[in-house]
């Protein structure tokens, strides 16, 4: 499980590289992956290399110029490797080793053709082999949607550049649904001077937006309908005690489709009256008069069905478009809601659709992506979300989430998430929780996972043969070049590294 091969003194080298070693006569390459490199020296005394420093420091103490040269033949760096498979007529997990002294050499794009089958059409970046990046476009199958996707990233590591990128290629592909809960205005515009949007990738027949507040460009007003509104959507914001829960039961069995308007415009008196007198303690009543006040003063709450933007989102993610729904001006509370009613929604829909064959083969798998996530899927139980990670795959819907902070996600909940995104984690419980529940085996990556650059990933994902590294576009670039994925490829020349096994 653990290789080692020895480079000359000067050869450059960096985690995460990827290498091939050709072993033996025939065809078959073992591809591996450095994870660490440690210094090395022909020399008889183990302490050789420390008492050669203390020379140098002593000479450059006297001014007199020390003689690397007449030593450097005796230097030598050693990689430290993980076998990622063997590459013949089609890739297969390693079960031996490689040759003693085999040749170890730098990857071309050719060493890499097998992983075409496993690299699907939703694309994001191009294959990286430590900070070399191959022309070979990288992204995720349309199949991986429904298992729910994961994506992991300290602030400012590329979290919100990758969401982009996945919404630019849904767009341009129409094949899947793709429903982008904003909580920070950042998607339709950029958000910030110098960044772009969605709306600058000049795809609007594949692209629909709903905001509750003004933006600079066609969108739909937000709304929701309150006969929408379960009370298990108002438990995913506030705590209710058993008693305050009873009384919305009572309430939504006493008044119907109209039972959240009527608490929030009737009198505590008119309402006690109606459900029996002395029934509920008025202290119950007002409580939960007050938390939905605070929900119908945006005005996002609509008495008329009419008016719901519930049934127009699904009709346009079954079409495959991207949706956005920006939430920005939105307090944490309304917020929650929205994306709890749309999400629940969307699951209903696509369950309900699943008696009828014919019809749950026409539309496509739907992803939703929730910023934040940690928010909303601390529960393994009674949440929609929760639902939906346990579910979702059969009825072709799928979470993505979004966080700075994969501990903080019920466990039960991060490990229905087949496909991780993983870009720059500093925490180390952070990288622990995602070791123990990615698909792919990304135990040896840890210093790889630390190392990682603003833009940089790892793909960890059941459908590929191991965690695929890298370069998310840079979205702002990536509109520039409108021809970039029809381009010529280029070809990198087999570049031997000066290594060998040992």
């Amino acid at each position: 499980m653990e290789t080692r091969f020895r480079m000359n003194f000067g050869e450059e080298l960096q985690v995460g590289e990827m290498l091939v070693v050709e072993s033996g006569p025939g065809s078959e390459r073992f591809l591996i992956r450095v994870m660490d490199i440690e210094h090395g020296a022909d020399a008889d005394d183990m302490n050789w290399m420390t008492t050669e420093a203390g020379h140098m420091l002593h000479m450059d103490a006297e001014r007199r110029e020390y003689d690397l040269g007449a030593i450097r033949d005796d230097l030598y760096c050693v990689g430290v490797s993980a076998p990622l498979g063997c590459v013949g007529d089609e890739f297969r997990k390693t079960k031996t080793i490689p040759h003693h002294f085999s040749t170890v050499r730098r990857t071309s794009i050719d060493d890499y053709e097998f992983l075409k089958s496993s690299l699907g059409d939703v694309q994001v970046g191009n294959l990286r082999s430590g900070d070399r990046v191959l022309d070979f476009p990288v992204g995720i199958s349309g199949k991986a949607i429904p298992h729910h996707i994961g994506i992991f990233a300290t602030t400012g590591m590329g979290k919100s550049n990758l969401m982009k990128n996945l919404a630019l290629s849904c767009m341009r592909l129409r094949k899947y649904g793709f429903l982008v809960l904003d909580p920070h205005g950042e998607y339709y515009d950029g958000g910030e001077s110098g960044k772009k949007g969605l709306k600058q990738a000049g795809m609007g027949d594949a692209l629909v937006v709903f905001s509750s507040r003004k933006l600079d460009g066609p969108y739909n007003t937000l709304h929701v309908a309150s006969s929408e509104i379960q009370i298990t959507d108002l438990e995913n914001l506030y705590e209710f005690t058993g008693a305050q829960k009873e009384f919305m039961e009572s309430a939504q069995f006493r008044f119907g489709e109209t039972w959240l308007t009527d608490i929030n415009d009737k009198s505590v008196q008119e309402i006690s009256k109606a459900l029996g007198e002395g029934k509920y303690h008025e202290g119950t009543i007002n409580v939960v008069k007050r938390r939905l006040e605070s929900l119908f003063r945006f005005d996002l709450i609509s008495r008329d069905p009419k008016l719901s933007i519930t049934n127009h989102i699904i009709d346009c993610l079954h079409d495959g478009k991207v949706v956005l729904v920006d939430t920005s001006n939105m307090y944490e509370a309304e917020e929650l809601l929205i994306s709890t009613v749309l999400s629940r929604a969307i699951f209903e829909k696509n369950k309900a659709l699943y008696g009828d064959k014919t019809e749950f083969d026409k539309i496509p798998p739907v992803l939703i992506a929730l910023e934040e996530a940690q928010r909303v899927l601390t529960e393994a139980k009674g949440t929609i979300f929760a639902q939906i990670a346990r579910e979702g795959r059969k009825f072709k819907t799928g979470l993505c989430a979004v966080s700075q902070q994969p501990k903080l996600i019920d466990s039960e909940i991060i490990s229905q998430f087949n496909t991780l995104f993983i870009l720059g984690l500093a925490d180390r419980r952070d990288r622990e929780i995602l070791r123990n529940s990615a698909k792919q085996d990304i135990s040896q990556l840890d210093n790889e996972i630390q190392m990682l650059m603003p833009g940089e990933a790892l793909i960890a994902s059941p459908f590929t043969p191991f965690a695929v590294p890298v370069k998310i576009h840079l979205y702002e670039e990536y509109l520039d070049k409108a021809a970039a994925d029809g381009g010529p490829r280029k070809t990198f020349r087999k570049t031997p590294v000066g290594a060998t096994f040992y």
